[in-house]
């Protein structure tokens, strides 16, 4: 919700701001301050629910446009080097025993082909890769039988990250064309989003393959472990 509303109320301010700019250029501040004193409570609230409403909205669909982009630009390893990198991290023997123990899982890493997930959606901008369904395979049963080793707290890492992209643009644009600042703060305003947009897109993917990496790892650490047998009773 978070990851969604704040960024969303960013989103629609920012639009506001610039509808009432085209109106208004030269006389914009003068016209929210005369118009919001003149606004009563009972309609105060109402606009408050609207604006929510709205930045639910917009914060939803600039969220998945984001998400597009990373999509788009991440590059996915194929899942012999993905494997390697699993054994490599934690061992052959116990990659190879959750393999053993899960089945569905080894399909999708060892026998999913682009060709055969072409036709299946995904959310989060995911591209039709066997990333996906090992990361829901993997999240789906944790949360069933080791829920303190699932990676939901990386997945809202990612949603806020990602979410943050187009309102950083979108203030951005504000700033540059209402400001009316010099051409060096501009310039500097303007680096700075780049920068941001530099820094959040390469955080998400790297959130996102450490994503799908800790959720492989952590299974195949919840089937490695086993149960300590409990003392007997002392000999006599």
């Amino acid at each position: 919700m978070v990851s969604v509303v704040a960024p969303g109320i960013c989103s629609i301010t920012a639009g506001i701001a610039a509808l009432l700019h085209v109106q208004h250029p030269d006389q914009l501040w003068t016209f929210i301050v005369v118009e919001t004193r003149e606004v009563s409570t009972p309609l105060a609230i109402i606009l408050g629910l609207n604006l929510v409403a709205m930045s639910f909205i917009a914060g939803y669909i600039f969220r998945s446009l984001a998400f597009r982009l990373v999509g788009f630009i991440e590059k996915v390893p194929d899942a012999d080097t993905f494997l390697t990198q699993l054994k490599l991290t934690c061992g052959e023997q116990i990659i190879d025993s959750c393999l053993r123990a899960h089945s569905q899982l080894a399909h999708h890493l060892r026998n999913a082909t682009d060709g055969q997930l072409r036709n299946m959606t995904h959310g989060g901008g995911h591209k039709d890769h066997y990333r996906i369904l090992v990361l829901n395979y993997c999240k789906d049963r944790l949360r069933e039988t080791s829920p303190a080793l699932n990676v939901e707290n990386i997945e809202a890492e990612i949603n806020i990250l990602t979410s943050c992209l187009f309102p950083t643009l979108f203030i951005t644009t504000d700033i540059v064309w209402i400001g009316n600042f010099p051409l060096s703060v501009d310039t500097i305003v303007t680096l700075s989003c780049a920068g941001a947009w530099t820094a959040i897109l390469g955080s998400a993917i790297r959130l996102r393959r450490t994503e799908s990496i800790s959720a492989m790892i952590n299974l195949a650490y919840s089937v490695g472990a086993q149960p300590a047998t409990p003392a007997g009773p002392p000999e006599n």
